[in-house]
């Protein structure tokens, strides 16, 4: 498992009663970039936040509009606004126009929160982070010209605002670092044959029919709180939502926690056309609501796990299946609504018929003679 070895103004990433690093030429990958170190946060990173909400302006902004034409989702639009601030054109949102891939609308408002921060270096290495997600590669031709391969369709889109970004000027000044300063590890830490701690939970929106697994990645801290710094999906979901995972992936690897927080929040009303569904509200599996995508469920269930974790200020349960109770709890379950169990097949399917206990899924019966 990961663990965080010293105080988090300088803490790595190693196994429990781990020998020297010199002494295991294969242990934990422990360059710079993946190290989990904090050696100075000058200010809270959410205090680099220019504008918290979308600024308003009724005169209207000005953008700049691409397009993306992806064998796999078709042609969709990438459009970029700016607005002057301090006598300089410096963009504050992105969108996806059009029938975009599903997901990619939810990574646009994300990264339009990280737009409006005043550190262009942590924008740069999100970018650049995005510009790698993997997923089925086509040739998209650049604003300049240019053909190039794209790696996946988040890859061309973080890549055509990375473009405007550059021809904008946006990283000319990185001297505000505050996030960036903030981050516990560039890359995401590697862990030993060891493993390391994880919370699973599966999502299932029939509307879509998406059906998979959320995995959050978590390491332990010098004062034993157990610390989220990745999150990834497996099963069938949106491949555009590898990308959010990426994004949120680095943010919840800023510390402190409540930039992951304000990050996760913003995606609770991501709405997806005809994609809302009814599911178990996290912490009450005896309730259901409605949610106006899967992306939205997703937020509502990240912050139900920092909540376990007391990263939020609330304290509630620790989930951990119990094999033993969940077995009798199905059992009680197919007893009470299915009936009893049947000596032959081994169903809960004995019935009382026209008298007799029998067993409406083999027709064993005690009456029979």
């Amino acid at each position: 498992m990961i663990k965080i070895a010293a105080k988090i103004t300088g803490f790595s990433v190693s196994t429990p009663h781990d020998p020297p690093a010199s002494a295991v030429p294969n242990a934990f990958t422990n360059d710079q970039d993946r190290r989990l170190t904090i050696d100075h946060v000058p200010t809270t990173p959410l205090e680099s936040i220019q504008s918290d909400k979308r600024p308003v302006d009724h005169r209207g902004f000005d953008g700049r509009t691409y397009t993306i034409d992806s064998p796999m989702a078709g042609r969709f639009g990438v459009l970029i606004n700016t607005y002057a601030l301090h006598g300089k054109t410096t963009p504050f949102e992105v969108w996806v126009l059009g029938e975009g891939p599903r997901g990619l609308n939810a990574l646009a408002k994300s990264l339009s929160l990280d737009m409006r921060s005043s550190d262009r270096g942590w924008l740069k290495l999100k970018l650049e982070s995005l510009m790698k997600t993997a997923g089925e590669g086509f040739d998209m031709t650049l604003p300049d010209g240019t053909l190039a391969h794209m790696p996946s369709e988040v890859a061309a889109f973080a890549t055509l605002i990375h473009w405007r970004c550059n021809e904008l000027g946006t990283f000319d000044d990185l001297s505000d670092t505050r996030v960036v300063d903030a981050l516990m590890s560039r890359k995401e830490p590697k862990t030993t044959t060891d493993g390391t701690l994880s919370w699973t939970v599966d999502i299932s929106n029939p509307v879509k029919e998406d059906d998979f697994v959320l995995f959050l990645k978590e390491a332990i801290l010098p004062d034993g709180q157990r610390r989220p710094f990745s999150v990834w999906m497996s099963g069938v979901y949106p491949k555009s939502l590898d990308g959010l995972c990426k994004s949120l992936s680095l943010d919840l690897r800023v510390s402190p926690i409540a930039w992951g927080i304000r990050k996760i929040r913003q995606l609770l009303d991501c709405v997806e056309p005809g994609g809302d569904f009814m599911a178990p509200i996290p912490g009450h599996d005896d309730k259901r609501k409605m949610y106006p995508s899967s992306v939205a469920y997703v937020a509502d269930l990240l912050l139900h796990r920092l909540k376990m974790l007391n990263l939020t200020g609330e304290t509630i349960g620790q989930g951990v299946v119990s094999f033993v109770q969940e077995k009798a709890r199905r059992e009680q379950e197919a007893h009470e609504h299915k009936g009893a169990l049947c000596s032959s097949c081994h169903t809960y399917a004995v019935r009382k018929i026209d008298g007799c206990d029998t067993c409406v899924n083999c027709g064993q019966s005690k009456c029979a003679g």
